[in-house]
């Protein structure tokens, strides 16, 4: 709960949600436009959520609305044709209806307090066995610490064991979830070494075409040998 209302808070300030390129002992005010997921926007969660929980359990949440399919009459159809289903919000009685799924949206919600809440669940349920593993490499070795630099706590180490595993995890959230597409000069470069011959020289010509059209033949071909050149 702690995460879910600090970021809604946290995700207001510029200062926290602006790129920063450089180190300043007095911060001054930033400008930016806000990513995606620092923006109020309306999110649905996935319907497999529901499905590990028990029916009478999830019906007790608020704003979740209940599903059902309803298939069409026989007598709508030829013979021989597949029944249409149509999937619409249950009423209660209606003999019709079928239970299909649950659905919850959350509205006026910033997308980073969903994802603060998923690493909340795991620095909370899964992080600490980083400090099992940390105890157990010790106890292998026969020590008690890993360094002594901190009277009473031992060293550095054994102060941050878990967030080895945290920073590990959030790393994977991150580019799996927040920052989908991850592209930059050096990938660019390595999927280009990737592609054949052939594959090369279409996609210098294409790029070459899409940054302007005011290029003569010569000047193509002279850029082109130039990229290559710089690729190569």
């Amino acid at each position: 709960m702690f995460s879910w209302y600090l970021s809604r808070h946290l995700a207001q300030y510029k200062l926290m949600t602006c790129p920063c390129n450089e180190f300043r002992l007095i911060p001054r005010p930033m400008e930016c436009e806000p990513h995606h997921v620092f923006q109020p926007s309306q999110s649905i969660l996935p319907q497999q959520i529901f499905e590990v929980f028990p029916p009478s359990l999830v019906k007790l949440i608020p704003g979740i609305v209940e599903f059902c399919s309803v298939k069409a009459g026989q007598s709508q159809f030829p013979l021989g044709s597949k029944l249409e289903l149509e999937i619409t919000r249950c009423i209660s009685g209606e003999e019709s209806h079928s239970f299909h799924h649950f659905e919850l949206v959350l509205k006026n919600v910033y997308p980073v307090q969903i994802h603060a809440l998923w690493l909340a669940l795991f620095a909370s349920l899964v992080a600490p066995f980083g400090g099992f593993l940390a105890s157990a490499i010790k106890r292998a070795y026969g020590i008690k610490d890993f360094d002594s630099i901190i009277p009473g706590h031992g060293g550095l180490m054994d102060r941050v064991d878990c967030q080895f595993l945290m920073a590990l995890c959030t790393w994977v959230h991150y580019n799996t979830f927040v920052k989908l597409a991850t592209v930059s000069v050096p990938k660019l470069i390595y999927m280009y070494s990737l592609l054949s011959q052939p594959e090369q020289s279409q996609f210098l010509v294409d790029l070459v075409k899409a940054e302007g059209d005011v290029l003569n033949a010569t000047q193509i071909q002279q850029l082109l040998n130039v990229l290559k050149k710089q690729l190569h």
